[in-house]
């Protein structure tokens, strides 16, 4: 590649915000990388059209950019970017100034774009969930170096460092150690303790003894009342925690839990938790993932 001129190497980058030629239409944006290769006016103009049938814009082909909305904007430049045929195609976090709705509408037309062209693409992003919804493969940065790369559902299941999992924003941190017990590895959390073989599986680089860190992803913890009952739990439940917080997500809910030695530990739970403030409940961590602390 170095050893081409830049207008010959078949590299496409498409920046954050849409750059569109003002004086031009939307087909004559979208036409203009054949036409400067030397493609006949016609020809440029039915390939442009191609690609703005398949990103749904076509009905806009005689617009001109100040006449557009956002979303529009950024399926034009993405229709350009592609009907130059490019073996690789950059993008510079192209959702990141989206309002929620046009940024599922965008997002689906990239993995759509991403399929019907055969380019390679590399997307640059700071929001895991515009990278699980296009990407096959997902590289984490860290200083400057490679820290993970792996398909989106193997990372997530399975990070390889502390510092991926706080990189992916998934996992509620819990600190604890690793301690032995009766021939067993235990892990003890704001005053109980947790067995590591069954239910809550450890599943980070953490081995032996000692301080760790448990990673845990909102659905594996359940966060509930205590009972009568609760007497007979099992020791991956930990009764008696009271709630001094509960902030509400979109999605998720996190909760910051007082023991009764006054140690307080955050989770975060799935929105269905019934849990308030000055509630007193038992944790059940389904899984977890241990990692040595920083």
């Amino acid at each position: 590649v170095t050893a081409l001129r830049p207008e010959q190497r078949s590299v496409v980058y498409l920046h954050q915000e849409p750059v569109l030629f003002p004086h031009r239409t939307v087909v004559g944006n979208v036409a203009f990388p054949l036409q400067v290769r030397g493609v006949g006016t016609r020809d440029a103009a039915r390939r442009a059209m191609e690609w703005l049938a398949r990103l749904q814009v076509d009905a806009l082909a005689m617009r001109m950019p100040d006449q557009l909305s956002g979303g529009q904007r950024h399926r034009v430049a993405l229709a350009r970017a592609l009907c130059a045929e490019p073996a690789v195609l950059l993008l510079d976090e192209p959702l990141a100034s989206l309002d929620s709705a046009v940024r599922r509408d965008v997002g689906d037309a990239l993995q759509a774009a991403r399929q019907a062209s055969g380019a390679a693409m590399v997307l640059v992003t700071h929001d895991l969930d515009d990278a699980l919804a296009i990407a096959t493969r997902i590289l984490t940065l860290g200083a400057g170096t490679q820290t993970a790369l792996d398909a989106p559902d193997a990372l997530l299941a399975a990070p390889p460092s502390l510092a991926v999992a706080r990189l992916l924003g998934i996992y509620a941190e819990v600190p604890g150690e690793v301690v032995a017990r009766a021939g067993s590895a235990l892990f003890r959390w704001a005053g109980g303790l947790v067995p590591l073989a069954g239910a809550p599986a450890g599943g980070g680089e953490a081995s032996g003894h000692g301080p760790v860190v448990a990673c845990v992803r909102a659905h594996e913890v359940q966060v509930s009342p205590c009972s009568d009952a609760a007497a007979g739990v099992g020791m991956s439940e930990l009764p008696g925690l009271t709630v001094t917080d509960r902030r509400d997500g979109a999605r998720d809910v996190w909760i910051t839990l007082r023991d009764a030695a006054g140690a307080t530990v955050s989770v975060r739970t799935g929105s269905g938790t019934v849990a308030r403030t000055g509630d007193i409940v038992q944790v059940t961590l389904h899984r977890a993932r241990l990692f040595p602390p920083d």
